[in-house]
């Protein structure tokens, strides 16, 4: 990490610093998070909805008390509110498609196009 790099993250870190997850507020905001052994989640983003965080990409609720989530750090951006319904809609809905009584596993998250073949044994 050269000198710049480390000031420009001290400069972040003093004009956003964490808070505590308590003080969240349900805002659309995105943000990033941090878990209780200090871990953060790279480079994914969260916003909180009526109490729940969900992570915008792959969607996926967050459970506060059990992914052990402490601290917050908004980012300045804010969701729009059909943004923040498409990603609770497809949080919700799950990395699956139930179609006649059998579960398909979709390939991948950023493919929101694919849908589990009409045949069976055709690809």
């Amino acid at each position: 990490m050269t000198i710049e790099e480390r000031r420009a993250r001290e400069r972040l870190e003093r004009e956003n610093p964490w808070r505590p997850i308590g003080e969240a507020k349900p805002d659309g905001m995105i943000c990033e998070l941090r878990k209780s052994n200090l871990v953060e989640f790279g480079r994914g983003r969260f916003f909180l909805h009526d109490g729940r965080w969900f992570r915008i990409e792959p969607p996926e609720p967050m459970n506060a008390r059990f992914d052990h989530l402490i601290e917050y750090r908004p980012t300045g951006v804010t969701l729009s509110k059909d943004r923040q319904a498409s990603v609770i809609e497809r949080a919700e809905r799950g990395r699956y498609e139930h179609r006649g009584g059998e579960v398909y596993e979709k390939p991948k998250p950023y493919k929101l196009y694919w849908r589990a073949d009409d045949a069976k044994g055709k690809k």
